[in-house]
């Protein structure tokens, strides 16, 4: 399946952007065929490229697709997963500092740890 593409026909319905940096794009395609179906519940959490353009894609579209698979196997990287749960823990923590302060703070505390742990 690797250099396949999937066109479907959709329209963004919603752009939320996350604490991390990263952004939740809601789509919402037309009626599917089966095959149609298929191939994208195959492709549900994968990682890949996206495209939208208001009209069906043709070969010269698709000249500066990147070749390289991402960099992360999952859809975040370590980082940006860290700084999601520690926004989560902060939320829960019912917060007297700000994000960024409480950020902070606990990376320099994983800092110091990593730091204690070299010989």
């Amino acid at each position: 399946m690797e250099n396949e593409f999937l066109q479907l026909p959709a329209t963004i319905e919603s752009i939320k952007s996350r604490v991390d940096g990263s952004w939740n794009i809601g789509i919402n395609t037309q009626e599917l065929s089966e095959e149609g179906a298929r191939v994208l519940l195959k492709l549900n959490r994968k990682i890949g490229w996206f495209l939208f353009k208001e009209t069906p894609l043709e070969e010269a579209d698709l000249i500066d697709i990147p070749e390289s698979k991402p960099e992360f196997v999952g859809d975040k990287t370590p980082s940006q997963r860290l700084r999601g749960v520690l926004y989560v823990l902060w939320e829960q923590t019912k917060p007297t500092k700000t994000f960024d302060e409480f950020y902070r703070t606990k990376m320099e505390n994983i800092i110091n740890w990593a730091k204690e742990k070299l010989s």
